[in-house]
């Protein structure tokens, strides 16, 4: 299980080969229903206890897609308020 759970996050927490902000919304934002079909077929198969814990257990998938497009937003605001003040600073680009 942990091997993985590894590689996925590696894509959005990882130092080295991490994903741009909007790559990562949307590895996770896509990742989030694929992960939880497994989950929905148990519950329909009958096994409501292990397809509910699934789900809830894939709950921090959904909060670091929250989390990781709000950080973008944010990150994005702030370049374009300093963009405004300072025009020169874009030139660069």
């Amino acid at each position: 299980m942990y091997a993985s759970a590894f590689p996925f996050w590696l894509a959005v927490l990882g130092p080295a080969r991490r994903l741009s902000d909007p790559g990562r919304c949307v590895y996770l934002f896509s990742a989030a229903p694929a992960l939880d079909l497994p989950a929905l077929g148990l519950v329909a198969a009958g096994h409501d206890a292990g397809g509910l814990t699934m789900i809830v257990s894939m709950l921090p998938v959904g909060g670091a897609a929250l989390a990781v497009t709000w950080r973008w937003i944010t990150a994005e605001e702030r370049r374009e308020r300093a963009l405004a003040r300072n025009p020169a600073v874009g030139a660069g680009h």
